[in-house]
């Protein structure tokens, strides 16, 4: 066969019984649910045509959604429904794995995704990067920068050209101003989206939306504002779901499991959400009952766009009425009886579309009509294919590709209904530079009124390994886009789709699929798929991500790790060495390595040695892999877990080097019990204090008398099970004389089990020595100062801590502080953040208590933070707190009097 250049090859001219449907908007790869599939799928898309509203909901972060509404519009109502979140949760917790800062925003763009799955809802978001927890309107516009934010916003309701604004309440006391700051910004973009002075673009024409909304979640503006709110209902039972929507509210919002989300609904009852009308063009005086009255979501309400125009109206109205006759014509026991209906309104709306120069002389209204009708010919074509249960699914034979290779791809065509269609064309489209050959045309059916075909994909050489468009600006919490192209998108779209193009009884319909990498999860019986990415030819992961390098006593050689990974499917050697700072060697000069299959990964091993003269300050080793004349330097971290689609970040290979002046005592020895995930272990090794992470065997029957200190990770007594059944026996070895320290814990650790009844208001923690609870209290600005209560050897021992550590912290100071209740705590901080909604004075950053012999340290300092930024303070912090000695005899130590 020839080999073709271009952006499409299409087999064509096949009579076939087949029609295809493509995924819902925004779903990515994942595999549609029940209810995109079937009988359901196809009530749930008729809800959809001749229902010509739009709804866009405006969110500071992932998760402040009110997921129910989303299910009552996008499913119930069928109203074309957009989420735009403002920012991608970078800034927050992550209660699932180790993913902070860039990757935590990855993996929670593809959270919302599969959200999505469940709702309907199409995806957008802001620029804005999430810097962490806010007390202050204020703060966040500064840092967001307000202007560029709200131009974010702008653009997406000229492009979306909404007719309900959704926000968050508006303003509020407390905590999590970022909510405030977006649903202002959202106020000020439903009148600036409509100026042309602002933000002018002549490829998004303004928009002015009809009305605008807060609420949602939480309550706004006093008793009397709430008394008035329109008041949506989501516990309606919904017979093509089989549920609330309410119900599958929760369901979709259990995918934001790195924030714990669960599937229980809790707003019961009543089960609804409560909106106040913000805004509104033209003014509204009646009082509502819904945020949808007074908007004419059928083929009607589109004659708006072209007031008088009787020939227009005659036409909607013929629109609707074939709408209405293809719901009436569902029948869940014969999907296909609405087939004649939906093709001939299927036809009716593109016979329209086709004469609107002639019958709307505005080009304004003109082109309003065409984006709605373009809606509505989307959603009969989704309708039509979905009446005949058909299936397209293209498939790669290779998920992760390298630039020039070549892939296999089969495109499959399923239907196994009755009536005839011609298949004009089965296409694959890829961008520019990648070639396409068709390798053999229609084999024999693989199934009922099946067919296939087999196409080779060949990526360019210079092919941009996929990762995400956007990337964090160095000095301001805003994204730059790497493809402009693609702004307010969740990723960029697939880089290879096919397409079936179909006559049906006479009327030309087309649908697409992503190529994608289909594979067995890790859930038993789980597929799990892709789309097609494309992966350097050798990625390198080095290790350690960040080490310290002591300056006091003489130089120890530090190890580096070089685990290099071939994505080539042809066996072949490469060579590794580091590129290193001036006056560092490293030993051996470079490695040989080879591979013998695809995905294998090989690890060479240096010993680093920095120079005798060395100043304080942050350095870095990079890793360079050739092949045949070929380097690699990038690192592919892959953001991978079965409720999500896999995602990769692409960055430098690098290993960041911090010479400081740090110490730890002679003789300490580790133990750590790993929580949700941290890089504090590592720190420790990287400071030369031996280490051991701890399993439930190691906590229930080993000898802890070896270690010094016991510490345990971020929220270990919410993920370990064997640590809160190990409990006493910790405190038995504190007793003795040893030293635990205990990281941030959530209030869960109130709890006896992360799954009991909370206990009493004022009752302790079961797993502290001393009446204390856990609570949510926080010092959220980073730079505030800090007031030592009391120079405890923590903060002298073997490092003296000083007003130069608290600088450079990153995003907040501590999280989940401590409330000690008993005068046998030592509170050794206190900070007071710079923000009246965190007026006061905080304590429970950093509390020690005398246990027997031993100690108790509690951590609310977020040095889970600052020790991967490489803030140096932090680390001498934790030197410190590895470094306290075992007492080897004399009496139990005594509480300190108060």
């Amino acid at each position: 066969m020839a080999r073709l250049r271009g952006v499409r090859v299409l087999l064509a001219a096949l009579p076939l019984t087949a029609l295809a449907s493509s995924s819902p908007s925004g779903q990515g790869a994942f595999e549609p649910l029940e209810f995109d599939r079937g009988a359901t799928g196809l009530g749930l898309a008729l809800r959809r045509l001749g229902t010509t509203a739009r709804v866009l909901y405006v969110t500071a972060h992932p998760d402040d959604e009110h997921n129910g509404i989303l299910v009552r519009l996008s499913r119930g109502l069928g109203v074309r429904t957009a989420l735009l979140t403002v920012t991608r949760g970078e800034g927050g917790q992550n209660a699932i794995g180790p993913e902070l800062f860039d990757a935590l925003g990855v993996l929670r763009t593809g959270e919302l995704l599969a959200l999505h799955r469940y709702d309907g809802v199409e995806q957008y978001f802001g620029r804005a990067y999430e810097f962490g927890y806010s007390f202050s309107v204020e703060e966040t516009f500064a840092k967001w920068g307000r202007e560029e934010t709200l131009g974010d916003i702008v653009r997406v309701i000229r492009r979306f050209r909404p007719d309900v604004i959704l926000a968050l309440p508006l303003a509020g006391e407390g905590g999590g101003q970022h909510h405030f700051a977006a649903a202002q910004l959202a106020q000020a973009a439903f009148r600036a989206a409509a100026d042309p002075k602002h933000f002018p673009d002549p490829a998004m024409p303004p928009w002015q939306a009809r009305k605008l909304y807060e609420g949602g979640i939480g309550g706004f503006g006093g008793t009397e504002a709430n008394a008035a709110a329109v008041r949506v209902p989501t516990g309606e039972y919904d017979p093509l779901l089989g549920m609330t929507w309410l119900q599958l509210g929760a369901r979709s919002r259990a995918m934001h499991r790195s924030q714990g989300a669960s599937q229980v609904a809790t707003d019961l009852p009543p089960a609804e959400g409560r909106f106040r009308l913000v805004d509104a063009e033209p003014k509204v005086t009646d009082r509502e009952a819904d945020f949808m009255d007074g908007v004419d979501a059928t083929f009607g309400g589109l004659a708006r766009f072209a007031p008088g125009n009787e020939t227009l109206g005659s036409r909607l109205a013929a629109l609707q009425a074939r709408a209405t006759a293809a719901r009436a014509a569902f029948d869940p026991r014969a999907p296909e009886a609405a087939v004649p209906a939906l093709t001939a309104a299927l036809a009716e709306v593109r016979s329209l579309r086709g004469e609107l120069s002639q019958v709307v002389a505005d080009a304004r209204g003109r082109a309003e009509l065409e984006s709605r009708l373009a809606d509505e010919e989307r959603d009969a074509e989704a309708a039509l294919a979905l009446a005949h249960g058909v299936v397209l699914e293209a498939n790669a034979d290779d998920g992760l590709a390298t630039p020039g290779q070549p892939v296999g791809v089969t495109v499959t065509l399923v239907d196994p209904s009755t009536p005839a269609y011609e298949l004009q064309s089965l296409e694959l489209e890829a961008p520019a530079g990648w070639t396409i050959e068709r390798r053999d045309d229609a084999k024999a059916p693989a199934g009922r009124s099946a067919r296939r075909a087999r196409f080779v994909v060949t990526l360019p050489a210079d092919a941009r390994p996929t990762q995400p468009y956007w990337r964090k600006l160095k000095d301001h919490d805003r994204h730059e886009l790497l493809v402009p192209a693609d702004e307010s998108l969740p990723w960029s779209p697939p880089p290879v789709t096919a397409r079936a193009r179909l006559s049906v009884s006479g009327v030309a319909t087309s649908v697409s699929a992503p190529v994608v990498w289909r594979y067995e999860g890790r859930v038993v019986g789980g597929e799990r798929r892709h789309e097609l990415t494309v992966v350097p030819e050798l990625s390198i992961r080095l290790s350690p991500d960040i080490a310290a390098i002591p300056l006091a006593g003489p130089r120890r050689p530090l190890e580096v790790r070089a685990a290099v990974r071939s994505y080539s499917k042809q066996p072949a050697p490469a060579n590794v060495r580091l590129e290193l700072p001036a006056g560092f060697t490293a030993d051996p000069p470079s490695v040989p390595l080879s591979f013998g299959v695809e995905g294998e990964e090989a690890t060479a091993r240096f010993q680093v040695t920095p120079p005798a003269a060395l100043r304080a300050g942050a350095l870095a080793i990079h890793a360079v892999a050739t092949r045949e004349g070929r380097a690699a330097r990038d690192n592919v971290q892959a953001i991978d877990y079965d409720h999500v689609e896999r995602r990769q970040l692409v960055r430098p290979a690098e290993t960041r080097l911090l010479a400081l002046d740090v110490r730890t005592t002679p003789g300490s020895v580790v133990g750590y019990v790993m929580g949700s995930g941290d890089a504090l272990a590592e720190a420790i090794r990287q400071l030369g204090v031996p280490l051991t992470l701890l399993t439930a065997d190691d906590l229930l029957f080993s000898d802890l008398g070896r270690y010094t200190t016991i510490v345990t990770g971020i929220r270990a007594y919410e993920t370990r099970p064997d640590l809160r059944s190990a409990h006493g026996r910790l405190m038995r070895w504190a007793e003795a004389g040893g030293h635990l320290v205990v990281q941030y814990n959530r209030n869960s650790m109130n709890r006896l089990a992360p799954e009991a009844p909370p206990l009493p208001a004022d009752a302790p923690s079961p797993f502290v020595p001393y009446p204390a609870q856990l609570t949510a209290e926080r010092i959220s600005d980073e730079t505030t100062p800090l007031r030592v209560l009391e120079r405890h050897p923590i903060l002298t021992t073997p490092n003296p801590i000083g007003d130069a550590d608290w600088t450079g912290w990153v995003q907040e100071r501590g999280i989940q502080l401590l409330a000690e209740k008993d005068s046998r705590y030592q509170e050794i901080l206190a900070a007071t953040d710079p923000f009246p909604y965190n007026a006061g004075e905080k304590r429970g950053l950093l509390v020690d208590a005398a246990v027997g012999k031993g100690s108790w340290t509690y951590v609310g300092l977020a040095l889970f933070r600052q020790v991967p930024a490489g803030v140096p303070g932090a680390w001498r912090l934790l030197a410190n707190l590895v470094s306290r000695p075992r007492p080897s005899t004399g009496p139990a130590r005594k509480a300190p009097a108060r």
